[in-house]
């Protein structure tokens, strides 16, 4: 059991590992195209604004700042060049109070619209007289995502007059969001198939060690069973050695010990004896011997284990329950039914037994039922009685072999009536629950009678 929660854990754990690993995977992928795509806009940017400012010379950018129509003019056809040469948004020229010396745009506005956004760029290049473009974050502007670079212009004294800045779509971004959508929906994806796997892995192992339970059981059994055969062979023989002894000594002198003993030796070769039969089943044997099939009239079959099972209780008085017809054995009608008498009288009386003496150690009178139903294509036997009922640990286990509940006891009845139940292409269940007493059913095919 720890072994395979190790394994279940270990399991658990490499999966979640494997999610994390690939999802981290595709994230710093995308991370990583992302960063690579903005540097090349920026350097593409930064290239193209510090190439336009070269080619307006300082006397140029005197006269557009004077407001020199012929100036203005030569400068809005270098700029419409470069805007046209690099797919550009927009190409201008700002003087300190961020008004338009020069534009391709067609608007009307004389003040740079996104100066409030990128003032601090322009600002700082009018103040730190740097001759080295300035590339910006890139930023939304209506329904498109726009990235501005800015260069400085100089005048005839060396000092900067104006900026020169140039703005571009960042035509990657839609690629880039169809890419994060895919990755969220990659790694929806993954999260589910990991956990399906672990769901399919879960339950193939749980069939595995049912199987190897199974199988560990199974040649346990055979173990011991063989094991068992041994033993009980060797106590049994001396058992039958007392018994004889003791009723030679009851014969002679009329000892109660003698009878005690008797009764004890019987006892204890009934244990013995279930314990050969478990023998017998572990090594591959059947439960039902050579029993032949033979025609049984099941009502007779029934009121023989009743008078049967009075006998093993002369000094108690036994309530039959209601559905045993007021102290007979209940049977719709008379049945012909061909199985095995003898196993199955064993079958039923060991119920019956158990129910009384689940009676008994409970303190109450022994109160049971049995019931036979013809169903037409099965029959089903019920052994019932109003103990104090069985827990759900001891209902998981009853059917295994050496589980018991007595303080004596071989713990194999119910292991060997179920055996011998399945033998008969049959089923044996247990309904029971704490303080509603306990039935035990058998459902066998009817088989057609001669």
């Amino acid at each position: 059991m720890f072994a395979s929660s190790g394994k279940l854990l270990a399991v658990a754990v490499f999966t979640i590992l494997l999610i994390l690993a690939v999802n981290l995977a595709w994230w710093l992928f995308y991370d990583r195209t992302e960063q690579m795509l903005d540097q090349q806009l920026s350097r593409r940017l930064a290239a193209v604004a510090g190439t336009t400012a070269l080619s307006l010379d300082p006397t140029t950018i005197d006269n557009l700042v004077i407001g020199d129509i012929e100036a203005w003019l030569r400068v809005n056809e270098l700029l419409t060049e470069a805007r046209n040469s690099d797919s550009l948004s927009e190409v201008f020229i700002l003087d300190d109070n961020y008004t338009y010396l020069a534009t391709t745009s067609t608007a009307t506005d004389s003040v740079y619209f996104l100066a409030g956004l990128n003032a601090v760029y322009v600002d700082s290049l009018f103040y730190s007289e740097t001759e080295r473009p300035i590339v910006t974050q890139a930023y939304p502007s209506g329904s498109i995502i726009l990235k501005s670079a800015f260069v400085p212009l100089f005048d005839e004294l060396g000092s900067i007059s104006a900026v020169l800045g140039i703005e571009a779509s960042v035509d990657y971004f839609d690629a880039m969001a169809d890419l994060k959508q895919n990755l969220y929906l990659s790694s929806a994806v993954s999260v589910l198939g990991g956990l399906l796997f672990g769901l399919l892995f879960i339950l193939v192992q749980r069939r595995l060690n049912k199987a190897q339970q199974q199988l560990f059981m199974t040649e346990t059994h055979a173990y011991l069973g063989r094991m068992v055969a041994v033993v009980a062979h060797e106590i049994k023989n001396p058992l039958m050695i007392i018994r004889a002894s003791a009723e030679r000594l009851a014969k002679k002198q009329k000892a109660p010990e003698s009878e005690f003993v008797i009764e004890e030796v019987d006892r204890l070769n009934q244990i013995v004896s279930g314990y050969l039969d478990f023998a017998k089943g572990g090594r591959g044997g059947s439960a039902l011997g050579d029993e032949r099939l033979s025609e049984v009239d099941l009502h007779e079959l029934c009121a023989s284990i009743r008078r049967h099972f009075q006998d093993k209780y002369p000094d108690n008085e036994i309530s039959w329950l209601p559905q045993s017809a007021g102290g007979n054995t209940a049977v719709t009608k008379k049945l012909v039914y061909q199985c095995h008498p003898r196993s199955l009288r064993q079958v039923i009386l060991n119920l019956l037994i158990n129910s009384a003496d689940a009676c008994l150690s409970a303190s109450r009178p022994i109160s049971v039922g049995l019931t036979a139903i013809d169903h037409n294509d099965t029959i089903s036997i019920t052994v019932s009685d109003q103990g104090p009922g069985m827990t759900k640990r001891e209902l998981a286990h009853a059917f295994d072999p050496f589980f018991t509940t007595k303080l004596t006891g071989s713990g194999l009845g119910l292991y060997l009536s179920r055996k011998i139940v399945a033998e008969m292409d049959g089923v044996l269940d247990i309904v029971s629950s704490p303080g509603n007493g306990t039935q035990v059913i058998i459902r066998l095919p009817k088989m057609p009678s001669n």
